[in-house]
């Protein structure tokens, strides 16, 4: 699952950094990916958090520390559905699970461990920025601890500002990202493009309440598939479209038509829209 990026964040008093959240390292996205490949997720979080706070009661080590409190937080965020992360609710909408009690104090306990302000790699290696990181991960400890804690305020998409997509997409064929010059990629931009500035499709778009939906389509040859899921604020469609990329400009053309309506499609469905729109002509 693409996770966010670290960088700025500008408010009225400058640039200010933007600190990763809970799921942003390596470890903490190598962590969740693993689980969801397992048929007990609940199971595989115990095995996860029950090793770290065994091997981990004197120091919490670069890696598993990472790894734990990731996986807390995700279980936190489903005790209350309240999470400051995009990335958590995308990962809970394609992972049900329950909470038993059981599984709730050894997340608290694997949590408290992971952020002590001693003894731990994390706090060593996030000194400057560690008041603002436990900030931000206050609703997880509440959500664990059972503490009341106010829900955030209902989402509003915004599409009045100028510039604001409500469409992206990304393109990747096996092991990198599709080069941009290439007759699919470039077929593709016209495409999104069009779409995401037509009235009707932006009309379409409004009834799912979401501010964007982020398509990371994979070209290679194999079996179609997909993986939808709704956040806070966006939505996902994974798509494996089983084919290659063509390489002439007619055939992509037609190609990128038929998948990116293919992609929108599933959306639609997944979301509970109404039917698509005719798609536009690129540009």
């Amino acid at each position: 699952m693409p996770l966010p990026l670290l960088g700025k964040d500008c408010d009225v008093d400058g640039w200010t950094p933007f600190f990763e959240g809970p799921f942003d390292s390596d470890e903490a996205a190598d962590a969740i990916a693993e689980l969801e490949g397992n048929d007990d997720i609940a199971a595989a979080m115990t095995a996860v958090l029950e090793e770290f706070v065994r091997d981990n009661a004197d120091y919490a080590e670069e890696g598993q520390v990472e790894a734990a409190l990731a996986v807390a937080c995700l279980i936190a965020a489903r005790i209350s559905g309240i999470a400051p992360d995009e990335a958590a609710h995308h990962w809970l909408d394609r992972n049900p699970f329950a909470v038993s009690d059981d599984l709730r104090r050894l997340a608290t306990a694997a949590f408290d461990l992971a952020t002590r302000p001693d003894d731990n790699h994390l706090s060593e290696v996030r000194a400057a920025d560690w008041p603002n990181f436990l900030e931000h991960l206050q609703p997880y400890r509440k959500a664990l601890r059972g503490e009341p804690q106010e829900p955030p305020a209902p989402f509003v998409p915004d599409f009045s500002r100028p510039g604001v997509h409500w469409l992206q997409a990304f393109w990747s064929i096996t092991g990198r990202g599709l080069p941009h010059d290439s007759a699919y990629a470039q077929a593709a931009d016209r495409l999104v493009r069009a779409v995401d500035q037509a009235p009707d499709w932006l009309a379409w778009w409004r009834a799912a309440g979401l501010q964007e939906l982020l398509v990371f389509g994979e070209l290679v040859p194999g079996a179609r598939s997909e993986r939808i899921s709704r956040g806070r604020t966006t939505a996902e469609a994974l798509i494996g479209f089983g084919h290659a990329p063509a390489a002439d400009e007619a055939s992509a053309v037609r190609q990128v038509c038929d998948d990116i309506h293919k992609a929108l499609a599933a959306a639609g469905r997944y979301l509970g829209l109404g039917p698509t729109p005719p798609l536009p002509a690129p540009d």
